[in-house]
């Protein structure tokens, strides 16, 4: 069988599942869909923060929001060297090289993004 013949095979079944995936995205209110935007946001969040800390698979993350323009917001308590965790501490996360833990820069600076981004 040639590549043409195999194509006209299988294009109806490539079309199928594109009208399948189509009408079940359709089917979903816009709530599900904004709380599936969120779950994926908060995921990428806690991604862009894992890379960040010492012991990524020991992270606890608590108080997550998607605030102004998608930014992942929440707070993460990380271990430190000696291996004891250190307390919560906020975060915000646009993109892996966007995030920001409150411990990074000024209490201040951070605050002015927290009211920009999260609120």
């Amino acid at each position: 069988m040639n590549l043409a013949n195999m194509i006209r095979l299988v294009a109806p079944l490539g079309a199928a599942l594109v009208l399948t995936v189509t009408l079940a995205a359709c089917g979903k209110t816009a709530a599900e869909k904004q709380r599936e935007e969120a779950a994926t946001q908060t995921s990428l969040g806690e991604k862009y923060v894992k890379e960040k800390i010492l012991e990524p698979n020991q992270a606890q993350f608590r108080n997550q929001l998607v605030g102004k323009g998608g930014a992942s917001c929440g707070e993460v308590n990380a271990k430190d060297a000696f291996g004891a965790y250190i307390g919560y501490q906020r975060y915000i996360s646009v993109a892996r090289d966007l995030t920001l833990l409150a411990q990074d820069v000024s209490p201040a600076e951070f605050e002015q993004q927290w009211q920009q981004l999260c609120r």
